[in-house]
Formats: structure tokens, C-alpha cells, sequence
């Protein structure tokens, strides 16, 4: 089917991904797909007929498989994808890490606005949306702390858990 070969020229990019075998070997197990141009990565013994490698792979759906003691073979424990029993594959879908754009510093808040990570004298932190009902600072956030009321959308407010938030 597939012959075995070293890493040599292995790409080094991609998302890093564990590949567990536990199938049974008595010696040596290795992972080859097609992200490798199908050449074996080796596996490490972790005990207990367990193997594992992590190894970076490119995001989209790959296919692999093991090579136990110099012979290819799929696992059970892992989706396969194949025309029949003598030609099947094991698949993984990798998807992209998520990346963070840009991280900006945020500078300091306007004169007289509520900062959103200081608490407010009656207690209650502003919204993580910036905004608050009214003023938050000082009686208006304390009349309301003791109400219970609860209106619904159009720009009014609705109490939850001590946090005031416009919806």
C-alpha cells in the first residue's frame, strides 16, 4: 500500500495535534498521512500499550495511519473513510487555531464616565457593553439597587444579579 519514510523535510507549520495509538504493538508504532506526503513520524511509548506523538498539521481533513511493528494498519478508535475493510484510511478534520487580530491598548475613559472594570459606590459593575442606565455613580445606582423591577428592550434597562445593562 504505503511505504514508510522518514521525516526528513517534514513541514513544520500547522496546528499541533495528538495522535493516540493503543491498538496493541509489541515494539514500534509510527504515524503517516497525507500531510507528510504519507512518511512516518515516530511514535513515542507512553506504557501500557499506549502511543502517542503531537505533531503540527495544516487545517482541513486529513487522512492517516499507523504502522505497527512495520505493518500499515488503520484503528478502530478513530474515524475511518474507505472504499472496503482491505482499503481503509483513519480521517481528521483539523480547523485553524483562532487568532487574535490585534490586541490595542485601551486609553484612559473620558472625563466623568464609569470605567468598565471599577465597581460603582452602590456596588454593581458597569456593563461589559460600556454602558449603564442613567448615572451608576453615586444616588441613581443606589435607588435602583433596591428595586426589583424588570422592564424589556427598547433601550430600558433589566436588573440581573445586581448588574444594571441596557439592552
Amino acid at each position: 500500500m504505503f511505504k514508510a519514510q522518514p521525516t526528513k523535510g517534514r513541514r513544520e507549520d500547522g496546528v499541533k495535534v495528538e495522535f493516540v495509538y493503543c491498538d496493541g504493538a509489541r515494539d514500534d508504532v509510527q504515524l503517516s498521512g497525507d500531510w507528510t506526503d504519507w512518511r512516518a513520524i515516530q511514535m513515542f511509548h507512553e506504557g501500557g500499550g499506549m502511543w502517542s506523538v503531537v505533531t503540527p498539521v495544516p487545517p482541513g481533513a486529513h487522512e492517516f495511519k499507523f504502522i505497527v511493528d512495520g505493518e500499515w494498519k488503520h484503528s478502530n478508535r478513530h474515524p475511518t473513510i474507505g472504499i472496503d475493510e482491505t482499503s481503509l484510511n483513519n480521517v481528521r478534520v483539523v480547523l485553524p487555531e483562532p487568532r487574535i487580530e490585534s490586541q490595542k491598548t485601551i486609553a484612559e475613559p473620558p472625563a466623568g464616565s464609569i470605567p468598565l472594570s471599577k465597581t460603582s459606590r452602590a456596588g454593581s459593575r458597569a456593563s461589559d457593553t460600556g454602558s449603564t442606565t442613567g448615572s451608576a455613580t453615586g444616588s441613581a445606582a443606589g435607588s435602583a439597587k433596591g428595586s426589583s423591577k424588570s422592564k424589556t428592550s427598547g433601550g430600558s434597562t433589566k436588573k440581573s444579579g445586581g448588574l444594571f445593562r441596557r439592552r
